[in-house]
């Protein structure tokens, strides 16, 4: 351990700033530093610090120092030498932590905030849930940060504190790394070997996955003997993928830009935006997707589907959240459509040393690489419980329930964990012994006056929170949606080697009998829709209640509520609003979800539908007229539409393609080529064995 302000009293923050900043460039190092005060103080500290404010990043609400705050999602691939976080008025974790991937060797971020003692009490203030309760997760990383190396405080009572590493020796820099020299042959073998086998790269924040794109490039238009010629690279923005046509720039200075796109001779390197991607259907030799796991699933599997050579790149704990979820959710995809599909790991950080003591604090301050861990002995007793905010002080139970919880979510930020510890959700957990395999989290909804619940329905009101409630209270214009206690789950997740297991359905029946146990009135979920996830809850006893009408931007899919009464007015409600939801979908079809998948339509209409209604048998007559020849399509197509909507096609092989044709109106063309068939001809066979099977189960 280096003492560096050991028995220095004389010290300035200057002086402070100026040490560590010597030490960590000289390690390849970066430090963090509270600077605890009040607001005017600190500000009059900074003010001392001149050099401290060069080439330096602000993320505050208002301009301080005479710096101006910039947005963090523009930040993306820029560095600095200084990071300064005012968290007096700017308590948004998220955008802490993408500003500290920013942060080269050698960089200090100061962190302005209130007394240690105060600043628990000023963060629930100051937070989502408006709370006086200290905070516990501002508790907690106070407490972990005073044992971290490379934390130092700089405070208004006491002065300066804190420990670095040892210097060591110097830091070099040394580029490519052994793995970005992997990954540059693994894209290359994409565009000379087979294919249709895609390469995944995946990376914490820092490992270069962005410039080893523009060097693989580079390196494929230099070559004299490969034949790509047309790169196109797709990513959330242009400001993600600007250091990829950098690198390429450096390495070719013959390259000429032109708007998105790098031209070296004959050669092209184009971005364009990833709705613009789905949509070109220009002949490209590769396609590039960095930040994959930024961007809905849904259309990475149609990229997936349409080039023959494609990479795609993802962080996996990056500071703008967690690319787990995708890395789960993608990877069956692949394993099912590229089963030849390749991984890369990008291990070794470029812009700052292996041993950076301030990406060692963040991981442990904000558990950004929680991962849930393996059971430990198989022969424990499954226990299934519920724990509070005091259990969760408990750090290795916090890492395995947040490592769970980021498994589950298409994407998950260091914000959560805020929300975790100290909002008021009911955490059910299953475990064996000392094991975390499962968790749920329910937020508590309602409890409106009923006042406040009218003005919802009107549509004048939007309390924050409360997503469940207030949509289903809106829409249905009952206020006992919101004037009851409910609990919404807001995830329910289970350890990928336990699934299918039962632990789902054990975890929720324990929720049913402690929210009865409270008096709930009903639970409920909202999620995007995907027919397995869909069934999930349909055999949980939950009943769909309401369907969007916009996509995710995250996952691409269409939300989804369902709700489960825990009292008999409440499971007849949810029937209605079920019952309502399928005569809606029947008419809203053609003007609203022209873009809804099939299978998702199936599922949806078969559980939305009243077993007691009726199937007309006027229509199965027809049906049966046509699959005999004795009627072309254009006389059945009325029937052949009710037959769909009103019969339970689940158990129908290939009833996509009916309900694409007769439902979702997908021409005869659009069907073929979706399900690789030779024209209208082979579409009508199919048709025809599909009703033919049909009718067999209504008989």
């Amino acid at each position: 351990m280096n003492l560096l302000f050991e028995n220095d009293s004389a010290l300035s923050l200057a002086d402070v700033y100026e040490r560590l900043r010597s030490q960590a460039l000289h390690s390849g190092h970066r430090y963090l530093v509270f600077v605890s005060g009040s607001a005017a103080w600190c500000e009059t500290q900074l003010l001392n610090v001149p050099t401290a404010l060069d080439n330096c990043l602000l993320v505050a609400r208002h301009e301080l120092c005479g710096l101006t705050p910039c947005k963090t999602e523009n930040t993306l691939g820029s560095e600095y030498s200084s990071l300064l976080i005012n968290a007096h008025n700017h308590q948004k974790l998220n955008d802490w932590l993408a500003a500290a991937g920013c942060l080269t060797a050698g960089g200090v971020l100061l962190l302005l905030c209130p007394r240690f003692s105060e600043w628990p009490g000023h963060f629930s203030n100051q937070s989502h849930f408006g709370d006086s309760r200290p905070s516990v997760f501002m508790q907690r990383l106070l407490r972990l940060a005073a044992g971290l190396e490379g934390c130092f405080f700089w405070d208004q009572e006491t002065g300066c504190s804190g420990n670095a590493p040892n210097t060591g020796d110097k830091w070099q820099q040394t580029l490519p790394t052994p793995s970005q020299t992997a990954t540059l042959a693994a894209i290359k073998t994409v565009v000379t070997g087979r294919a249709k086998r895609p390469l995944v790269i995946r990376s914490d924040r820092g490992r270069g996955k962005t410039s080893v794109l523009g060097l693989a490039v580079a390196a494929l238009f230099a070559s004299e003997d490969n034949d790509c010629r047309r790169v196109l690279i797709t990513a959330p923005s242009f400001a993600a993928v600007k250091g990829a046509f950098e690198h390429l720039a450096a390495v070719l200075p013959a390259a000429q830009w032109r708007d998105d796109s790098c031209f070296v001779g004959p050669c092209c390197f184009t971005f364009l935006a990833f709705d613009a991607a789905l949509k070109n259907r220009d002949d490209w030799d590769l396609l590039l997707v960095d930040e994959a796991a930024a961007l809905p699933v849904a259309g990475l599997r149609t990229l997936l589907l349409r080039y023959p050579r494609i990479v795609f790149s993802s962080t996996v704990h990056g500071y703008e959240g967690s690319g787990r979820g995708f890395d789960i959710r993608f990877k069956a995809i692949l394993d099912a459509e590229r089963p030849q599909w390749r991984r890369q790991n990008l291990d070794e950080p470029i812009r700052w040393a292996a041993d950076d003591p301030l990406e060692h604090a963040l991981n442990a301050l904000f558990l950004l690489n929680a991962e849930p861990r393996p059971s430990d002995d198989n022969r424990d007793e499954l226990t299934v419980r519920v724990v509070d905010c005091e259990a969760l002080c408990d750090d290795d139970l916090l890492r395995q329930v947040f490592g769970l919880l980021v498994q589950a979510h298409y994407q998950t930020t260091p914000q959560d964990l805020q929300y975790l510890l100290d909002g008021d959700a009911v955490i059910i957990i299953a475990s064996r012994g000392s094991s975390v395999l499962g968790v749920c989290q329910l937020l508590p909804e309602g409890g409106f006056a009923e006042g406040l619940a009218a003005e919802v329905i009107k549509g004048r009101r939007r309390p924050a929170g409360h997503l469940a409630a207030q949509r289903l209270a809106h829409c249905s214009a009952e206020s006992r949606y919101l004037t009851g206690q409910s609990w919404r789950i807001n995830r329910i997740a289970v350890a990928a080697d336990w699934r299918r297991q039962g632990l789902g359905r054990a975890m929720l029946t324990t929720a049913e009998h402690v929210a009865r146990s409270r008096n709930i009135t009903y639970l409920s979920s909202s999620f995007a829709a995907d027919p397995q996830v869909i069934n999930f809850w349909l055999a949980q006893g939950f009943a769909p209640t309401y369907f969007g009408s916009r996509r995710d931007s995250a996952s691409g899919l269409y939300s989804l509520i369902v709700v489960k009464g825990l009292s008999p007015q409440l499971e007849a409600d949810a029937a209605r609003l079920a019952s309502q939801l399928n005569n809606d979908l029947r008419f809203s079809l053609a003007s609203v979800y022209a873009g809804l998948s099939a299978d998702l339509l199936i599922v949806l209409l078969a559980s939305t539908r009243n077993p007691a209604s009726l199937v007309p048998t006027s229509a199965v007559v027809v049906a049966k007229r046509y699959c005999d020849g004795e009627l072309i399509f254009e006389q059945a197509a009325a029937s052949l539409a009710q037959l769909c909507l009103v019969c339970d096609l689940r158990a129908v092989s290939d009833a996509d393609l009916a309900v694409a044709r007769l439902l979702l109106g997908h021409n005869w063309t659009g069907i073929a080529d979706q399900f690789g068939l030779t024209g209208k001809a082979e579409i009508e066979l199919n048709l025809k064995r599909i009703f033919k099977q049909l009718i067999s189960t209504l008989v």
